[in-house]
């Protein structure tokens, strides 16, 4: 998986309106594998959004909504639009052959696949290409992929894998491995408490990044363009998204 570690926000995606569904086509692309393995991600732009958007469009996904952003967009509200369009599109189109090497770097093998509802060994063909994705099992994958990319404004791997096992008031009780039994179904109420329950995260470390762009917008007549957000920090297994605002240098540059 890349790495992410965002410390710069360029113009216009800095704008608050912007910064909330930029961060979550991010973390979507990242879990569906759109991202290359080696590449370090920290600065949030719109080259790489339009990354994502090629590799949204040469899957087959989101054609319409990225051939506009690769194109060049005019004005915020419209670019918000497109951004939120591309992550519609990715929500509803799974890419197993993709989200599942993602998902063995949080899950064992053995574990995904008894969270699955298959076998290791199936998992190992349907990898190899040598097995065709049943569409329940495909269905499944991209759930768990889309929860995880909900989870990782909140967690690290070890806060994400806990989080399947913790119990929860939201849930009668019961922990989100528990409401998905063995031969679950992503489209059924109850599973769908446990996408909602993880989706209520998702906004933790953009709403940070949206707060923070808000409080520096009076800056921009000064001539400084970009939004410097160092992040970082983990306890106890769950990721803390924290914003330091540097103290002024003799410049009046720095925040």
């Amino acid at each position: 998986m890349a790495s992410v570690r965002i410390d710069t926000v360029e113009a216009p995606l800095d704008r608050p309106a912007l910064v909330d569904p930029a961060i979550r086509l991010l973390r979507r692309a990242l879990a569906l594998g759109l991202l290359g393995d080696n590449e370090r991600v920290d600065r949030l732009d719109l080259e790489l959004v339009r990354r994502i958007a090629r590799e949204a469009s040469a899957a087959g996904i989101g054609q319409d909504a990225a051939i506009a952003l690769l194109q060049g967009v005019s004005g915020p509200n419209r670019l918000a639009a497109l951004i939120e369009r591309l992550d519609d599109s990715l929500t509803e189109s799974p890419l197993p052959d993709r989200e599942l090497p993602e998902l063995l770097r949080v899950f064992g093998r053995e574990d995904l696949a008894v969270l699955t509802g298959t076998s290791g060994v199936s998992l190992g063909r349907y990898v190899s290409g040598s097995r065709k994705w049943p569409d329940e099992l495909a269905t499944r994958i991209h759930w768990l992929a889309l929860v995880l990319s909900d989870l990782a404004g909140a967690y690290n791997d070890f806060g994400a894998r806990r989080w399947f096992e913790r119990e929860r008031t939201q849930l009668d009780g019961r922990s989100p491995r528990q409401v998905l039994g063995s031969e679950w179904d992503p489209a059924s109420p109850e599973v769908e408490r446990v996408r909602q329950l993880a989706a209520s995260l998702a906004g933790v470390g953009a709403a940070t990044l949206s707060s923070f762009a808000t409080q520096i917008l009076d800056f921009r007549s000064s001539g400084r363009r970009r939004l410097s957000l160092p992040l970082g920090g983990m306890v106890s297994g769950r990721d803390r998204c924290t914003i330091s605002r540097r103290r002024p240098t003799g410049r009046g540059r720095n925040f």
